[in-house]
């Protein structure tokens, strides 16, 4: 059976049902063997700042929310050493998270494509993201989607990488 997949702003009434899904997709990661999120990252209160910034977007499956990702210009600081071959301003996704439930169901893919547009529509030539270097799942979407990598940097005082991606629009 198709499903329809929207994406939309994330709203402050969302709030709750983001947070519980989050804490779904932490819990699936790390069964998984994926430690990149735990207690301290990411935490209620980035979504619900991401919210208020106007930079939260929900995916929807036939009006259920299955994901969400943070699409906006800030890089890291950790950024800055790469080499890129994309010249800034470039959009960013964060904090991507995938209901268990929906996942392997194009629900990624179409939070890319909404970002990728989301540059285009701004301007914006470049896409860049990070994920844990034990993020199998992500990296091999990140792939499919189309990014390069251009290297590793260390976030939230983990101990293993975290490979940055890249991709001209």
């Amino acid at each position: 059976m198709a499903h329809t997949i929207t994406v939309r702003p994330a709203r402050q009434e969302d709030l709750e049902e983001i947070w519980s899904m989050v804490g779904r997709a932490v819990a699936h990661m790390n069964a998984l063997g994926n430690l990149q999120w735990g207690e301290d990252y990411p935490t209620r209160a980035f979504y619900a700042g991401d919210i208020q910034r106007g930079e939260l977007y929900a995916a929807l499956v036939d009006g259920t929310l299955a994901g969400v990702a943070c699409i906006n210009a800030n890089e890291s600081p950790e950024y800055d050493p790469l080499p890129w071959t994309t010249r800034r301003p470039a959009a960013v996704i964060h904090r991507m998270a995938i209901d268990p439930v929906f996942q392997r169901m194009g629900v990624g893919s179409a939070l890319f494509a909404f970002a990728q547009d989301w540059a285009k529509a701004r301007g914006i030539s470049a896409m860049r993201i990070d994920t844990y270097t034990q993020n199998d799942r992500m990296q091999a979407l990140i792939r499919k989607m189309g990014y390069t990598k251009v290297g590793e940097i260390h976030l939230h005082g983990r101990p293993l990488t975290y490979p940055c991606f890249e991709k001209a629009l």
